[in-house]
């Protein structure tokens, strides 16, 4: 049974799956707690820019806690993002973060939940 609550300061660090200048804190995974959503904290330096990319199954959920950048949706195209701001992305839909500014970081949550990628890949 997945826990009810944890300590996001206590779930450890480890290399984003999709640049080495980002790391990922895996919060809640159905591989790691048998959960049936995932949910990650990230964090990329200045500068970094995701491949554009889809998620099949699942829409993606970002929530900008720090920094800025810009994002891309595909059918809406680009748009600055900032803290406090809250961006859906459906499914099957090309994506991407791109040009991140002041060490951005994001809560990020996908239902169903999506794969663990240990590792870095």
């Amino acid at each position: 049974m997945t826990a009810p609550f944890k300590k996001v300061s206590e779930v450890e660090w480890e290399p984003h799956f999709m640049t080495d200048r980002g790391q990922i804190r895996w919060i809640y995974t159905r591989e790691k707690d048998d959960s049936p959503i995932t949910v990650m904290q990230i964090r990329f330096e200045d500068g970094v820019t995701l491949p554009d990319h889809v998620h099949r199954d699942q829409p993606d959920l970002v929530y900008v806690l720090q920094g800025r950048a810009t994002m891309f949706i595909d059918g809406v195209g680009e748009f600055p993002i900032e803290p406090g701001m809250v961006v859906q992305v459906p499914p099957n839909t090309k994506h991407a973060i791109r040009n991140t500014k002041e060490s951005l970081m994001i809560y990020n949550v996908f239902a169903p939940g999506t794969k663990y990628m240990k590792g870095g890949k």
